[in-house]
């Protein structure tokens, strides 16, 4: 983690700001270290260049003791404002953990998710995302789309659930010697651990689904975001014509996947979810074909198909809102302003010590 990215974070849940123990620093980068709410005592560990910023209930309580035997540390006070504990998260925490290496092989290397990125996010991020913005990935996984952004030029927060995933990530990252422009933080997305106004663009792609609370995920990238900037979000779609996807998935399963109770999105809830956070949105439709069909054709035909039919589709009314995903593009365009405690404190300034 880098040290001038502290600015940019905040304490879960509580949103204050945070100083900075550094333990070991490498160059601009803290290896190792401790984030701090000044006012109460109650830290956060930076571990591997990963700074954990879960709410205290979500805590790896194993990983956090064997840093603190580590490095001659008690735990410290609990935070004085936390959450409770939650069954979906802990599930998306555990089954990453087990099927990290799966997913990178059934998902990440696909034939048809290669395709199925540079047609989706890899040509919104060819128009819209520009050199030097601060981007946030919410949901970033093992880095499928921290790469394409970094590549761009843009500096990323890139946040996920799942310690084990962002290890991946960030060694992704190094290898592409890219991490000075990239920040890993564990984090849970309906507590984002970020300051307000702060980010030129976030990008939810393919996690809103693994969420626990989708609408409250949502606010919360309303808050970070300035006025003006750009948001991408692609989910599943509750499309009439989803169960020859499943009847397909049954018969020859692509995928392991393990999603929330309410895994598909319509237009009007997006609508309705990002409204509520200031943006102005539009919907479109994708992937009108199989999948499985994208194992058969590849390359550039494959490219092309998917395209072609995406856009076809998406022109015929009687037709467009058959497609399998979702897809939202939205401009932050005002701030629901809301006085609480929790706002005030977003604005601490952050404390470093060197």
């Amino acid at each position: 983690m880098k040290i001038r990215t502290v600015e940019h974070l905040r304490a879960p849940v509580s949103r204050t700001g945070l100083a900075l123990d550094p333990i070991e620093v490498s160059n601009d980068e803290v290896i190792s270290g401790r984030l701090i709410e000044p006012r109460t005592g109650t830290w956060y560990r930076i571990e591997d260049g990963i700074a954990d910023l879960l709410p205290h209930a979500f805590r790896n309580a194993e990983r956090y003791a064997a840093f603190c035997h580590l490095h001659g540390l008690d735990l410290g006070p609990a935070p004085s404002t936390t959450t409770l504990p939650d069954a979906n998260a802990a599930t998306q925490i555990k089954f990453f953990s087990e099927h990290r290496d799966a997913y990178e092989a059934e998902v990440v290397v696909s034939p048809f998710y290669e395709v199925f990125d540079r047609v989706t996010i890899g040509r919104w991020i060819g128009r819209t995302i520009s050199k030097d913005m601060l981007v946030a990935e919410i949901g970033c996984g093992s880095g499928r789309q921290t790469l394409p952004l970094l590549r761009a030029g843009v500096d990323v927060i890139a946040l996920d659930l799942s310690e084990d995933m962002l290890r991946v990530a960030r060694r992704k990252a190094l290898g592409e010697d890219r991490i000075g422009q990239v920040d890993f933080v564990v984090a849970s997305a309906e507590n984002l651990p970020l300051a307000d106004k702060i980010f030129d663009a976030a990008v939810i792609f393919g996690s809103l689904h693994h969420f626990s609370q989708p609408p409250a995920a949502l606010l919360e990238v309303g808050r970070i975001m300035k006025l003006g900037s750009h948001f991408y979000m692609l989910e599943p779609h509750k499309s009439p014509v989803r169960f020859v996807f499943d009847w397909m998935m049954r018969r020859w399963m692509l995928w392991k996947e393990e999603a929330n109770e309410a895994p598909l999105f319509t237009e009007n809830q997006f609508q309705a979810w990002l409204g509520a956070g200031g943006f102005d949105i539009h919907c479109s439709y994708g992937t009108y074909l199989p999948p499985h069909l994208f194992y058969l054709i590849k390359g550039s035909k494959a490219e092309r198909l998917l395209a072609t039919t995406d856009m076809v589709f998406n022109a015929i009314p009687g037709l467009r809102r058959l497609g399998g995903v979702i897809i939202a593009e939205a401009v932050k365009q005002h701030y629901q302003h809301v006085p609480t405690a929790m706002n005030r404190d977003s604005q601490d300034t952050p404390e470093v010590r060197v």
